[in-house]
């Protein structure tokens, strides 16, 4: 049952024997074990695209990042206008601009640890020898 590179996976007395692909990098690098999720670790939140729109949902989940934005849209009313409109959205712009740089920050060491995590060497259990290999 093994694909061109060698590899395969099977039940046999109702347990599943599976092979490493040792083909180089490809669609077919994981035929053998196509039935089967892999086992990559992922704990980054955003993707370039979704960075965005997700971390301004987050940043709008606290409670003091709405208010401060009602007291900048307070000030686009003029009988309500107590100091200039630019000057009132600068607060609201520092915050939102130094907590998505925090955010890009860790998520980037996520990425960093996630892809050192991935590329480690595993030991398998034997249990013929009943030790790692």
């Amino acid at each position: 049952m093994g694909n061109k590179n060698g590899s395969y996976s099977h039940h046999d007395n109702g347990m599943r024997v599976v092979s490493p692909n040792l083909g180089t990098p490809g669609t077919e690098d994981r035929a053998g074990n196509a039935d089967y999720l892999g086992n990559k670790i992922q704990t980054t939140k955003y993707t370039i695209l979704s960075f965005l729109p997700k971390n301004l949902f987050e940043q709008f989940h606290r409670l003091a990042n709405v208010y401060f934005l009602f007291i900048v849209l307070l000030n686009f009313v003029p009988q309500l206008q107590v100091f200039g409109k630019e000057v009132a959205m600068l607060p609201v712009l520092f915050v939102l601009l130094v907590t998505a740089i925090k955010d890009i920050y860790e998520d980037y060491r996520r990425y960093r640890m996630d892809k050192e995590v991935n590329n480690l060497i595993c030991r398998v259990y034997s249990r013929e020898e009943r030790q790692f290999q």
